[in-house]
């Protein structure tokens, strides 16, 4: 039996489909037997075709386009080793995660690190954990916590059945102030001169969760028959975490505080399990509700034209558009590879995460001119990077409290705040047109800080508030 897969098809003229086209494809659908999963506010429609019925789709209406419907990745915060079950005997390892007082930490990932493959568990409430794996040696073990603490590595574990290995974690200072990536990029001397008040950021995501440090102001569910209004769940805390790099708020005095601490956000939700279509219907909201500035901290490999389309309409309407390039070292992943998009790599400082969190395991054989600063290991790199970011051992939000990730998904908010920033300071240049974005962007890569690594890994350079902010401020202070 012939494989049948989701097809996403829509009109190649642009980002919204005629009615006529609409009905014509129903009845081309209909006609051939063909099952409707799904109809978007575009006119765009998924169907479920063997590969043979969409080709025979495409040659009959040149018109349209018929892509496969795939899924997206969100970008992990701790890219590491796949997991998988290699050939060998079977070995049960016990690890106790406590707090540096011996209290037990709950909720802990252990990540047991074999030659090419991991192996996973998790703590409980005693902050006990048992990990199966089939090797008799482990290169390292990685403890990584929810929430509260820094991660911790712990180097060459021979494998035991005997006794338990005790791992002790240190806390994570939050001081209700500015991480290492906000004053890397110069925020702490903007002070409350900009806030992004006025501007309208869209965080495409896993949702944004209640959190006291964030006023998300609304947002729409992208995905397939569970309630819109559920923007606000965020069960992978990914969407929470860009939030809170991005526009944590400066005036409750605890936590952290975001670069644009007064913008308006909306939660768009497209995770867990989004696929283009869940895409293309966040941009196609945000261009329905005048989004000025929208994060993307997600991708893939595969290009997607109708995606592509709808970007390219944000665009023209004054979207800025910003991405993470992806964590898997490879090709700039799409949408960040589009020409509308800011694609934005991943740069880690060393002297900002303990020596034994795991964070140091993302320190690259690239380093700046000042021996400080890394291109992060996982970030990917090309020549589509238009500028890099902060991207390792970033404290933000979660929805349990506050966690330090990695990742070109933490690097993008530092961008997509900063671009709001700058729609504030210089109001001269919101034209609602593609010369919009465009200012954005030439701003935003004029102003970057040349890390002195090679234009392929930080594009035009370390993005700067403070930089691209300075004529504003003395604009202001006259």
């Amino acid at each position: 039996m012939t494989e049948k897969r989701r097809y996403l098809v829509g009109y190649r003229s642009g980002a919204v489909v005629p009615r006529e086209v609409e009905t014509a494809l129903d009845t081309l659908a209909t006609a051939a037997g063909t099952k409707q999963l799904r109809s978007l506010k575009g006119g765009q429609r998924v169907l479920e075709m063997t590969h043979e019925e969409a080709e025979k789709l495409a040659s009959r209406r040149p018109d349209l386009i018929v892509e496969e419907d795939r899924e997206l990745e969100l970008y992990h915060p701790m890219p590491g080793l796949p997991p998988a079950i290699p050939k060998g005997p079977a070995v049960t390892i016990k690890v106790k995660v406590t707090d540096e007082a011996g209290t037990p930490v709950a909720g802990v990932t252990i990540i047991a690190a074999g030659k090419q493959v991991s192996y996973r568990g998790e703590t409980d409430a005693k902050g006990m954990a048992k990990v199966v794996v089939h090797e008799p040696f482990l290169p390292y073990l990685i403890a990584s916590p929810r929430q509260g603490f820094w991660s911790r590595v712990v180097p060459s574990v021979t494998v035991s059945t005997k006794g338990e290995l005790t791992v002790s974690l240190k806390k994570l200072p939050v001081r209700g102030g500015f991480t290492w990536g906000h004053a890397a990029l110069g925020i702490d001397r903007i002070g409350k001169a900009f806030t992004g008040k006025g501007v309208k950021i869209a965080v495409i995501d896993s949702g944004i969760a209640g959190h006291e440090d964030l006023a998300t102001t609304g947002g729409f569910n992208t995905l397939d028959g569970q309630d819109t209004a559920a923007w606000d769940l965020d069960e992978k805390g990914h969407g929470t975490h860009c939030a809170g790099i991005m526009a944590a708020r400066a005036d409750n005095r605890v936590g952290i505080r975001g670069v644009a601490p007064g913008a308006e956000v909306y939660s768009l939700k497209v995770f867990p399990g989004g696929r283009f279509s869940d895409l293309l219907e966040a941009v196609n909201w945000c261009i329905d509700n005048y989004i000025d500035v929208i994060s993307m901290s997600l991708g893939s490999p595969w290009p997607s034209e109708q995606v592509a389309l709808a970007l390219t309409e944000a665009h023209g309407r004054g979207i800025t558009c910003v991405a993470a390039a992806g964590n898997d070292g490879g090709a700039v992943g799409y949408p960040a590879a589009l020409p509308e998009v800011i694609a934005v790599s991943a740069i880690g400082r060393t002297g900002t995460f303990p020596a034994d969190s795991a964070h140091s395991l993302k320190i690259s054989d690239y380093t700046g001119r000042d021996g400080r600063h890394f291109f992060a290991s996982f970030s990917n790199w090309g020549p589509e990077i238009a500028v890099c970011a902060p991207g390792v051992a970033i404290p933000s939000t979660v929805p349990a409290g506050y966690a330090a990730w990695d990742g070109t998904s933490m690097a993008c908010p530092f961008v997509a705040g900063l671009a709001a920033l700058i729609l504030e300071a210089y109001p001269e240049v919101r034209t609602g047109d593609a010369n919009q974005p465009l200012a954005v962007r030439d701003l935003i890569q004029r102003s970057a800080v040349d890390l002195g690594l090679p234009p392929e890994l930080q594009g035009a350079g370390m993005a700067s508030a403070a930089r691209a902010l300075g004529a504003a401020l003395i604009r202001r202070r006259r």
